[in-house]
C-alpha cells in the first residue's frame, strides 16, 4: 500500500481547530479529534498546520515522544520532504533531565514556591500602581515609585506570563491559560505572543530568516547580522538603541493591532483567531488603558501632565528591561546564527541550535534567576520551555556537562553586566563594520 505524500499547500489549510494536521519527523498526522482531550488544551493548535517537530518534541516527555502506537492513530501520510536526521543529544539532554525530576521526586510544573512568587508579585504590582498615581503629593516620589513600578510590570512578564503562555506554571491548562492573561492585562496579546515568539522564536532561535526577535527589514534601524547593507546610522546605534529599547510596550500596543488584522508578523504565519479572542484582544487593550492611564486622569490628585509623565516613564522602564532582557540571550558575539537554505529547511540539528544560539548569564545564580525569570539560564529554557523556571538553576549543570559530551559550544557570560557588554560590543562592531571591540571602555 502507497504511502500518501502532501504538499506545503495541503498541509498550511489545515491550521485550526476544526482541522489540524502536525507535521511531525516528516510524518503527517490529523489531530482535530484529539484537541478536546489534549492534556495541554490549546497548545496544540500553536503547530498546527506547519512544522510541528520542534515543538512536538520541547513539550513532551520522553514517554510521550516514544509513544509511536499512540501517534499512529493519527497518522494519515508523509511530508514531501523528508526530514534532516538529528544527533542524539537532545534526546540525552531530555533523558538526564527527567531523571533528575524522578530521582529528587520533583514535579516540573506547579513548583510552590512559584506560587508564592506570583502572590507577592501580583500584590508588590498592585501596591506600587497605588503608590505612582494616588499616595504621594510629591512628584520626586510618584516619580521613583513609577520606575520602581515599571521594574514590578516587567517582572510580571519575565517571571509569570512567560511561563504561563509556555505552559510551564502549571499541568492545569486552564491555570496556564489565566496566568499567561497577565500580560494581555499588561497591554499585550498573550496570542500574538505565542505566534510570534512561541511559534517564531522557539522553533527558529537565531535563523535570520525566520526568527521575529532577530527580524530586519530594509533598511532597519539596526544592524545586528553581517548580510544586512551598511547605513550611516549604525555607527551610532549602541548610543540610540537603549532609547529605542524603551519604546517596546507602547509599540506592542500598536503592532498586536496590525498582527491580529495580518494574520502574521515578523515573518511569523498565526493560525486563524477564534472570535473569542478578538474579544478577549479588544477588551485587554481597554481595559489595561482604563486602570493605567483612564483612571489615574479621572482620579489622581496629580495633573494631566504629571499623570502622563508617570504612565509613559513606568512603561519605558518596563520596556527596557524586557528588550534588554531578550537581546542579551541571543544578540551578543558569543551566540551563532542560521540561515534558510535553498530547499526552504535550516539543515542544522534543533537542540544544537538552541544551544549554540543562546546565552547565559550569572548561572546558577538563585538571585538573578529569580529577577530574571529564569532567562538567566535562556539556553535551558529554549531547550525546556514548559519546566518552570525556579528549576534552572539545578538542571543548568546537567544542560551544560551534555553539550560538553557532544562538543558543542556552551554559551555563558559570568554576570549581567558582561551580557550587557557583549550584546553592545556586537551593536558597536556591526556599526563600525568589524571594527573590534575589546571591553566596555570602547563602547
Amino acid at each position: 500500500m502507497s504511502v500518501k505524500t502532501f504538499s506545503w499547500e495541503e498541509i498550511e489549510k489545515h491550521n485550526h481547530e476544526g482541522s489540524a494536521w502536525l507535521v511531525i519527523h516528516g510524518k503527517v498526522y490529523d489531530v482535530t479529534k484529539f484537541i478536546p482531550q489534549h492534556p495541554g488544551g490549546d497548545m496544540i493548535l500553536l503547530g498546527a498546520g506547519r512544522h510541528s517537530t520542534e515543538l512536538f518534541i520541547s513539550h513532551h516527555p520522553t514517554k510521550t515522544i516514544t509513544n509511536t502506537k499512540f501517534l499512529e492513530k493519527f497518522y494519515i501520510g508523509d511530508h514531501i520532504f523528508a526530514p534532516d536526521s538529528q544527533t542524539t543529544f537532545y534526546d540525552e539532554c531530555r533523558a538526564e533531565v527527567e531523571k533528575y525530576f524522578k530521582e529528587n521526586n520533583l514535579t516540573p510544573r506547579d513548583v510552590p514556591a512559584m506560587y508564592l512568587k506570583t502572590i507577592l508579585s501580583l500584590s508588590v504590582w498592585f501596591i506600587l500602581y497605588l503608590a505612582t498615581f494616588y499616595y504621594f503629593n510629591s512628584i520626586i516620589l510618584s516619580l521613583l515609585v513609577a520606575i520602581v513600578w515599571g521594574w514590578s510590570n516587567a517582572n510580571i512578564g519575565m517571571g509569570m506570563m512567560h511561563d504561563a503562555n509556555h505552559g510551564g506554571y502549571s499541568d492545569n491548562p486552564t491555570i496556564n491559560r489565566i496566568v499567561g492573561l497577565c500580560f494581555d492585562i499588561l497591554g499585550g496579546s498573550s496570542f500574538t505572543w505565542k505566534m510570534i515568539h512561541s511559534v517564531g522564536h522557539h522553533v527558529n532561535t537565531n535563523v535570520e530568516e525566520r526568527d521575529p526577535d532577530i527580524h530586519t527589514n530594509e533598511p532597519h534601524f539596526r544592524k545586528i547580522k553581517e548580510g544586512q547593507k551598511q547605513h550611516w546610522w549604525y555607527s551610532y546605534q549602541h548610543i540610540y538603541l537603549p532609547f529605542l529599547y524603551c519604546t517596546l510596550l507602547f509599540e506592542l500596543a500598536f503592532r498586536d493591532f496590525a498582527a491580529m488584522m495580518i494574520g502574521a508578523w515578523g515573518g511569523v504565519k498565526f493560525q486563524p483567531a477564534p472570535k473569542n479572542e478578538y474579544l478577549l484582544f479588544v477588551s485587554s487593550k481597554m481595559c489595561w488603558l482604563t486602570y493605567s492611564l483612564a483612571f489615574p486622569l479621572m482620579f489622581s490628585h496629580h495633573s494631566t501632565a504629571t499623570v502622563f509623565m508617570l504612565w509613559t516613564i513606568a512603561y519605558m522602564v518596563a520596556s527596557f528591561i524586557l528588550v534588554l532582557m531578550f537581546q542579551v540571550n541571543h544578540v551578543t558575539p558569543l551566540t551563532d546564527t542560521y540561515h534558510v537554505e535553498n530547499d526552504g529547511m535550516v539543515h542544522a540539528d534543533w537542540g544544537v541550535t538552541q544551544v549554540s544560539g543562546s546565552s547565559n548569564f550569572a548561572c546558577r545564580s538563585w538571585l538573578w534567576n529569580h529577577i530574571s525569570g529564569g532567562l538567566c539560564h535562556q539556553t535551558e529554557h529554549h531547550l525546556f520551555p514548559t519546566i518552570c523556571h525556579i528549576h534552572y538553576p539545578q538542571i543548568q549543570p546537567i544542560v551544560e556537562k551534555c553539550a560538553k559530551k557532544y562538543n558543542i559550544r556552551y554559551n555563558a557570560y559570568p554576570s549581567f553586566w558582561d551580557a550587557v557588554v557583549g550584546h553592545f560590543t556586537l551593536l558597536k562592531e556591526m556599526g563600525a563594520q568589524g571594527k573590534k571591540v575589546t571591553g566596555w571602555k570602547d563602547l
